[in-house]
């Protein structure tokens, strides 16, 4: 029964895939996974493809969106236009930030790699670079959001108060419907949270 729950969980997660890929997109020596809905976001500060510097302490006061992906994951790319027609919606608003997490990335050039895939697909996402965690691999943040794979995305509150958690790319889900899903969840984000509620999809 345990073994059938893990399978379900992780077909829910990457889509109907052969196994060996399903596996293939899971860290071979994951954190403990665990839901961080309705507790503090974990702060962070990481690069971005320019160099800079950008802090998730400098965005409270504003609704985050934060998407964990890598260049190697399909579903996370799969994901990509749909989050673009999200991040145009918003491009105009100044209480609402994207931020993009590239994540255990695994070659050497990952950066060049990270640049060409934004530029040739005309994404305009703020993307932010993982560090390097103890076990040697590009993943600090993605083991501080304990997270079980990728895509995740999470969507913080204005008082840095993770509101919901949102794992997988389900395969056929419209881009027009991942961007009217996130643009809900931002919505529900401004308002104030009320104590008890279930916030977590996958």
């Amino acid at each position: 029964m345990i073994v059938m729950k893990k399978l379900i969980f992780l077909l829910g997660l990457f889509g109907v895939m052969p196994l060996q890929q399903i596996f293939a997109q899971v860290t071979p020596t994951p954190p403990k996974f665990e839901y961080i809905t309705n507790q503090a976001a974990p702060l962070f500060t990481l690069q971005d493809m320019n160099g800079k510097m950008v802090s998730l302490a400098d965005c409270k006061g504003k609704v985050v969106v934060v998407d964990f992906w890598a260049t190697w994951c399909g579903p996370c790319k799969a994901s990509f236009p749909g989050m673009q027609q999200a991040v145009n919606k918003y491009k105009d608003t100044q209480d609402v930030v994207f931020l993009f997490i590239d994540t255990r990335e695994k070659t050497e050039n990952y950066k060049q790699s990270v640049t060409d895939f934004i530029t040739n697909n005309h994404y305009t996402f703020k993307v932010l670079y993982d560090e390097m965690s103890f076990d040697g691999t590009k993943s600090k943040l993605y083991q501080d959001y304990k997270l079980a794979g990728i895509p995740t995305k999470f969507v913080i509150d204005k008082s840095g108060i993770v509101r919901f958690e949102e794992i997988g790319f389900a395969p056929g889900k419209s881009d027009q419907g991942l961007a009217k899903e996130v643009s809900d969840m931002i919505e529900e984000a401004k308002k104030p949270a009320v104590t008890g509620t279930s916030t977590k999809t996958k």
